[in-house]
Parts: structure tokens; sequence; C-alpha cells
């Protein structure tokens, strides 16, 4: 699947619209964030051959019939990752790879004023897994469950601070229980100005 759907909030019983197309098919998920003028995707699987991306396509909220652009590329190719952010940067944290290593605790940000560099690796999540999601505010990003082989799940929630990325995520409080595939939302997910 490589389109983009939007749904309009202030119509949200209607179907949801195509929009732009991502710049290749990607059939394992990707990690997304933006702030309010973009949305970036990053990561994901297929291709022929089939293999993990560190592909990032951005979409241009102004204009999203567009095609995405494809911009700076992750620092690892890796799927079923998740991404949050604040206004100027996106972290993608986590995931999985078709190689050695198969899980990652790699957590890269997208610099939004310099977004074709390739992202720039931070501090790591406090372990390496799949299947995650994240969220945050302006200040913080929380990345929470995920699963790695064995099989472990995990109940684990980590806090990246922006102001000091470089430092291993802190874990907080955990969820109520283990999951993965899981999603997350926040009223001030990256729109705190």
């Amino acid at each position: 699947i490589a389109d983009a759907q939007r749904i309009d909030y202030s119509n949200d019983t209607a179907t949801a619209v195509d929009r732009a197309y991502l710049s290749t098919p990607i059939y394992l998920p990707q990690g997304a964030t933006g702030n309010q003028d973009f949305g970036y995707f990053g990561g994901g699987a297929g291709g022929i051959p089939y293999a993990s991306r560190s592909r990032v396509d951005r979409i241009d909220y102004s204009n999203d019939t567009a095609n995405a652009a494809v911009k700076g590329p992750l620092s690892v190719a890796r799927y079923v990752l998740a991404a949050t952010g604040n206004s100027s940067f996106g972290y993608f944290g986590g995931g999985g790879t078709l190689s050695n290593p198969y899980l990652v605790s790699t957590v890269d940000r997208i610099d939004y004023s310099n977004d074709t560099a390739t992202a720039s690796p931070k501090g790591p999540l406090s372990s390496a897994r799949y299947g995650l999601a994240a969220t945050g505010n302006s200040s913080f990003g929380y990345f929470g469950g995920g699963a790695s082989p064995g099989p472990t799940t995990y109940s684990t929630v980590d806090r990246i601070d922006y102001s000091n990325d470089t430092a291993t995520a802190s874990p907080k409080g955990p969820l109520s229980s283990v999951r993965s595939g899981l999603a997350a939302v926040s009223s001030t997910n990256g729109l705190v100005y």
C-alpha cells in the first residue's frame, strides 16, 4: 500500500479520502509523526527484493494531493517502529530488521529544518523491541509496549526528554499489561508551539 488517506476532522463520519502517494509501497508498518506543516513517514518493509526500509517520505499538508517527497533516511532500516515528536523534531524509535540484529533500540531524530540529512541517532530506548507505540507533547516523547522474539511482550514505557535527547530513554510507569501492535495518541502530540 502506498497511498495516504486524509480524515477531515470537521466531517469525521465521512469515508477517508485518498491523498498523496508515498514513494514506495510498504507492506509492514512504518512510524509516522509531523508538525503543523508536514507529515513524515519512516521505515517499513517491502519492495523487490523484499527488505526493511530506511526511507523517509514527507507529505506537505498545504498540497496533500502531490506525491510524498523523499527526504533524508533513517540511520537504520527497520519496520514496525514508532514515532513521535514536537514542532521542531521527529523521533523514530525501536523496530525490527530483516538482518542481524533483528531488533533495534535506536532512536533517530529528524530535524524538520534540515530534513534532507540522514536522521541523527540519539539516546536509545531502554530495550530493543518492535510493535511499540509512541506519543508525546512539546517536551517529552513516550514509547510504550512492544515485543521481541522469544516471545517476550513488554509493558515498558520509555520517556525521551527532548531537551537531553542523547541520554538513554528513561523507563517510567509501565502500561497496565504487556502488549504489542498497539497505537497511541495525545491531544498535545507535537502541537504545542
